[in-house]
């Protein structure tokens, strides 16, 4: 009889069945607190059932595939499910996905392009063979493309023609609908000035109900999108706008013993009406429509048992400084031990923010993928910033960046297709003389039962990965272990 186990080493990998254990034959490497099915035993070996959503080049369409593979009888499994936390490469953009020891979902942001939506056909085809994939929240820290165009391709996906890839509870935003210029005046509707500050006053709760013509290319598709995620969702789907405090609002995941408070954005009343400040660029300070968009993100800080998150979405110097200064007058602590590291590596940071947070594990996610979209993420000076400001008790903090744990091939000198919106190939357009194709995704994988966590990267070999292992007291001390598991 089949039963779903779940693995208590930190890195094991498996084989095809009754084939010599070496790379060709390698079906998957798995991680601490991975489930999988076990449909009996084979010369003292677990044998393994696991089903892939693969795709068919020559037929332009994914396929269910079915391997079964042989764990080695030392492997140790575990009672309890864990938290996982993984930070995802998605080029130009940020991606994160929070998955509860009971299963809950958040996602945090999609990206720009079709990365997101490629990889929850691959790392949860489990999932899709039986039904859509679930998110209690669905996240959008704030109004810029590279955060939430790749999920209108996400949502526009079905995992057959009668089912959709994706369903939703919730989706949370921060009120900001961009318009098409970007001027002062009209990106976000009405303002108003009071005492030299300048106020954006509309923010909206239901982005459904927002007229198309209050909105910029992205948000019209992205408005069109979620409305066929509520309808898919059974028509429950709930869409607010969220602030600093609304912890409960995440009250949803407190039955597994998880918090998450809301640190953005800070919201001012003006004239009664709730109201984000305008920010500006370092120095000068005058109004700036994408400084206001990104310095009033969505800031979460997630805590399960010892071990806290925090996810910085794209704050900025000046919205940095507005959250330390609340945080003191609140008495809050933003301390964390795992940051997904603001505005994918910036220039524009304050080091007193990562000194008060105080990261073991920091996660960069950057990977500019055009010459129009260049931003040279991340900077170094943040990335020294990074190292310096980590935590003190710590010798080796770790810092990532996703495009730095991709993985390249050379290709050499190969010729360049058109490619027709049918997925036909077109005519030559050329050649490209030294060729590069990414081979493995900068995905980094964080995984914690409230008190040992493990990190874990990939790298252009399937059987090879880099990882580290820690534990969190309840004082917030780390110690870090010699060796991970790995069989």
């Amino acid at each position: 009889m089949a039963v779903t186990r779940i693995l208590d080493d930190d890195i094991i990998r498996l084989y095809e069945l009754g084939k010599p254990r070496n790379t060709k034959n390698l079906i998957a490497t798995l991680f601490w607190g991975d489930s999988v099915r076990v449909i009996g035993e084979q010369d003292g070996e677990y044998v393994i059932e696991l089903w892939r959503r693969e795709w068919n080049l020559d037929k332009n369409r994914y396929e269910w595939k079915k391997k079964i593979g042989s764990l080695p009888p030392k492997t140790q499994f575990r009672d309890q499910p864990i938290l996982k936390v993984r930070f995802l490469d998605v080029g130009q953009g940020d991606a994160s996905i929070v998955e509860t020891p009971q299963g809950k979902i958040l996602l945090i942001d999609g990206g720009e392009e079709e990365h997101i939506r490629r990889y929850i056909n691959v790392a949860y085809s489990h999932i899709l063979r039986e039904k859509p994939f679930h998110c209690d929240a669905i996240i959008i820290t704030h109004g810029d493309a590279d955060h939430f165009a790749g999920l209108t391709k996400l949502v526009e996906a079905s995992r057959s023609s009668a089912s959709p890839l994706i369903t939703s509870s919730r989706v949370f935003h921060n009120g900001l609908v961009k318009k098409s210029g970007d001027q002062v005046n009209d990106a976000f509707g009405k303002i108003l000035k009071v005492d030299g500050a300048t106020y954006a006053i509309e923010l909206e709760e239901d982005l459904l109900s927002v007229p198309d013509a209050r909105m910029n290319r992205p948000f019209k598709a992205w408005k069109k999108a979620l409305q066929q995620l509520n309808d898919k969702s059974g028509g429950v789907m709930t869409i607010q706008r969220l602030q600093y405090g609304d912890d409960k609002k995440f009250e949803f995941l407190s039955p597994e013993g998880i918090t998450v408070k809301v640190l953005g954005p800070i919201v001012e009343p003006v004239e009664g009406k709730p109201a984000l400040r305008f920010l500006g660029e370092p120095g000068h300070r005058a109004p700036s429509v994408s400084h206001t968009i990104n310095g009033h993100s969505i800031v979460l800080k997630l805590t399960y048992r010892n071990l806290r998150f925090l996810f910085g979405a794209d704050l900025n110097e000046e919205s940095e400084e507005r959250l330390l200064d609340r945080a003191r007058t609140d008495g809050l602590s933003l301390t964390a031990e795992v940051l997904k590291v603001p505005h994918h590596g910036s220039a524009e940071f304050n080091p007193h923010m990562f000194k008060e947070i105080s990261p073991v594990v920091s996660v960069v996610s950057s990977g500019d993928e055009s010459v129009a979209k260049e931003y040279i993420h991340p900077r170094a000076g943040l990335m020294g910033a990074l190292g310096k400001y980590s935590r003190a008790s710590v010798s080796k903090p770790l810092v990532y960046a996703t495009e730095m744990v991709a993985f390249f091939e050379r290709l050499g000198e190969i010729e360049a297709l058109e490619v027709k919106p049918t997925g036909a190939k077109g005519k030559v357009l050329g050649r490209i003389h030294n060729a590069y194709r990414k081979t493995a995704f900068g995905i980094v994988h964080v995984r914690t039962d409230g008190e040992r966590v493990l990190v874990a990267t990939h790298s252009g070999r399937d059987d090879k990965k880099e990882s580290y292992s820690f534990r969190v007291d309840e004082q917030g001390g780390v110690t870090f272990e010699a060796t991970t598991r790995i069989i």
